[in-house]
This record gives C-alpha cells, structure tokens and sequence, in this order.
C-alpha cells in the first residue's frame, strides 16, 4: 500500500473594550462601515463567506498540493528533489491562517475557547479524514486482499504517524498540524493570563517564535549530526517541524496586531523586490542542496519557511502589476487555480490512494495499455476528481452543519491602522471562510 515514501514609527493602535467595539466590515473597496454580523445559511451569509475567502491564498494553496502530487507522480526527477517542499508552503499557509482564527475570536471577545476552537477544528479534520482511512481500508481488503496492520490504523487514528509507522506515508503532515492545533492555543491562552495588556496579550509570541525556532534547528541538528543520521524524523517529527507553522502565526500576529509593521515593510517597491528575492534564494536551497543531507535538514526548513513567508506576504500585499490582456489571462488561470485550492484538503487526503489504484482501475476497465505519460496524467485527474467530489460530499456539508451548531464567534474587525494602510488586505478575507485546506 506504501507507493511512495516522505523520506499543507508609528504608535500601536488601541482598540476600545469589547464591550464598546463595534463589528466593521471591510468591503471590496476597502472603505469602512458598519454592519450587522450575519450568520447562519441565509443568503447574505452565504454571500458573506463566499466574499471573504482569499483567492490568493487558494492559489497558494494549490500550488502547494499540486507540487505534491506532481512529485508522486514520479513523472521528471527534477520534481523528485522539489516537489516535497509543497508541504513546507503548506505549513506556512496553515500558522498564518489557524492563528489568525484565534487573534480574532480574541480581538472581538477579549478570550480565547480552546474547547470551541479544538471542536470546530475536529469537525473540519476529522471527518473527511476517518471516512478516507474506513473506505482506503475496505477497498484494499475487498479487492486486494491485503490490510496493512492494526497498530498502523491506530497511529493514524490517533495522529502520530509521524512518529510511528502509518498507513499511508503522506498523512504525516497532518499529524504534525494536528499538534499544532493543540499547541497553539495552549500558548496563546497562557499568553492571555500571564499579559497585563489585555488589548495585546501576545506581545511575547515573537520572542517565542525565536525560542522554537532554535530549538527545532538543535533538535533537527541532533537528529542527523549526532549518530546514524535520520533525515525521516528530520523532516517528519513534529518537535523538529513546528517551527514552519509557528512562523505563519508569527506573520499572523503582525497582520492583526501590527498591521503597520507590515504595511510599511510592504509599502515600496524597493522592499517588495527585496523580498521577492531574498524569497528566492532562499527557496533556490533545494536546488543544490540534497533534502537528506546533514546541512539542509538542520537549517533548510529554515530556509524554506522564511522563503515562503515572503511569498504569503507579497500575495496579501502586492496587486496592480499585471495590466490589459496579460493581466485577464493570469486572473483566468489564477480563477482555476483558487477553485482547485478551495478543494485542496480532501485532494491532498486522496492523490495517495489514487496514485496506486486509479491507474490500475483505468486499465482493466478500458482494455488499455498505460504509459508513464498516461499513467500521469490518469492519477492527476483521478486525485482531482476524488478529491474534489468528496470535499462537496462530505467536508463542506459538514461544515456547514458545523457552522449552524457551533457558529464562528470570530467577528470581523477592523484595525484602526488598516485605514492608514490602504494597501492592507481587509482582514475580513482571512477569516474561518478561508481555511479550506482544513
């Protein structure tokens, strides 16, 4: 069952109570005004979700998913030395957006609900996720007569299959955010009672990036310069990734709680390019760097988390360079893109699967002789059609009825700075609407 191996200057605004604080949206336009928060399925709420999801962050999204499975695809070797690092992006894409559901449930509510939180999260992953282990594991004992062991199932199960032999070799990640989920909030809550600032109790979360930033390059360092080198926990054990998605929740917390920091960053061109190539070389690593070697799986991931924070920032911040007829066809694409990456969990969960059955399948169906070309292009299309119908059959009904039984308590607020920075991106588009990927 195991078809391939890994080894998603100016002054801090103050904002009233939360008695007093009014709900702002944030329209198009990005002028302010005031209006009823809507919930539920009626259709200026649905009207409501579908504008604030992010389009970029979908593309990103499906960029992430389809380097993936191009890698397992096995089609050019070039792909086999950079294809992985889609997860690394994933990582990145995953921080940014799951803290960002947490500082503003807090910036509305002046709490945090872990139990509220964890459950809206279980319904996001969980479903979708044991629904692919049952029918994985039916499918391969009815028609292949095979089962992979019991324990395995319970590694999945229970996440740690990062750690501990699987089922399949690319649920790994999902172990490692699963981790995250209760990480993350345990920290910011303990931020909470410890801070004296109740308008920004984080305060302390940058100097706690950089605490697990060194502590996962030291653990990493351990890894593979202390004894037989293990590139597997190098790259897979959640003490030695964390790092990836605790940088996301950095970038997070500048874009609620500093939004001018970054909005002066981004303001000019001269640093946008700057960190467009800083970005660059940075990501350049996996070219001449191998993944499996001592250097890069000690400092590499570091390399690739920076690199790709770069990337999620110009994607919020930079619009207007394309114009005319260039810039329609890049909105095409990029519209296929962003609906591809809406879909990209349930891809993500299911391009395994599809890589070792559907080609076969296609086969003995249809009489025909596959090439490594139509092999390819079989499981590409196999991964999007599977994962694409059962995200609209299972993840999002669920969704649904999870937003009807436990509502988002994050409302949408706008920071005073936001008016200052015409160039921020509403924060009304990174809210629970635009964590698709899980």
């Amino acid at each position: 069952m195991h078809w391939f191996s890994f080894d998603s200057a100016e002054r801090i605004p103050k904002h009233p109570l939360v008695s007093t604080r009014q709900a702002v949206k944030l329209d198009d336009t990005h002028q302010l005004s005031t209006a009823p928060s809507t919930s539920g399925n009626s259709p200026t709420a649905k009207r409501g979700r579908e504008d604030m999801r992010n389009k970029r962050l979908d593309i990103l999204r499906c960029i992430a998913v389809f380097s993936v499975m191009i890698l397992h695809g096995n089609i050019w070797p070039f792909f086999g030395n950079i294809g992985w690092v889609g997860v690394d992006l994933f990582f990145v894409l995953s921080g940014f957006l799951i803290s960002g559901l947490l500082f503003s449930e807090y910036k509305t509510r002046n709490s945090i609900s872990f139990k509220r939180f964890f459950i809206r999260r279980g319904l996001k992953i969980y479903p979708a996720f044991y629904l692919f282990l049952f029918l994985t594991a039916m499918l391969s004992r009815i028609v292949f007569r095979t089962l992979s062991p019991a324990t395995n199932y319970l590694h999945e199960v229970f996440f740690v299959q990062n750690y501990w032999h699987g089922v399949w070799d690319h649920t790994w990640t999902l172990a490692v955010e699963e981790h995250f989920y209760i990480f993350l909030p345990v920290l910011l809550l303990l931020l909470v009672r410890l801070s004296p600032n109740r308008q920004d109790p984080f305060r302390a979360l940058p100097w706690t990036f950089v605490v697990i930033a060194v502590l996962c390059i030291v653990f990493r360092a351990a890894s593979v310069y202390l004894g037989v080198p293990n590139y597997h926990t190098a790259y897979t054990a959640s003490h030695d990734r964390m790092d990836s998605l605790f940088f996301g929740a950095l970038l997070g917390y500048l874009y609620h709680f500093r939004p001018h920091i970054l909005g002066n960053l981004l303001h000019s061109t001269r640093n946008r390019i700057l960190i467009a190539g800083c970005s660059a070389s940075l990501l350049s690593t996996i070219c001449f760097l191998p993944r499996d070697g001592r250097f890069f799986s000690a400092f590499g991931f570091t390399c690739l988390y920076l690199g790709f924070g770069g990337v999620l920032l110009l994607s919020l911040y930079v619009k207007g360079i394309l114009q005319g007829k260039i810039a329609r066809c890049f909105e095409i694409v990029g519209t296929a893109a962003a609906s591809v990456g809406m879909y990209s969990y349930s891809i993500y969960l299911w391009h395994g699967p599809a890589g070792s059955w559907f080609p076969g399948l296609v086969r003995r169906v249809l009489h025909v002789s596959l090439g490594p070309y139509e092999r390819f292009v079989t499981y590409m299309i196999g991964s999007l059609a599977i994962g694409i119908t059962m995200s609209k059959m299972i993840e999002y009904p669920i969704l649904r009825l999870r937003d009807r039984i436990f509502p988002s308590r994050q409302g949408i607020v706008a920071l005073a700075s936001d008016a200052t920075h015409p160039q921020t991106p509403p924060l009304s588009k990174l809210t629970d609407a635009a964590t698709s990927r899980y």
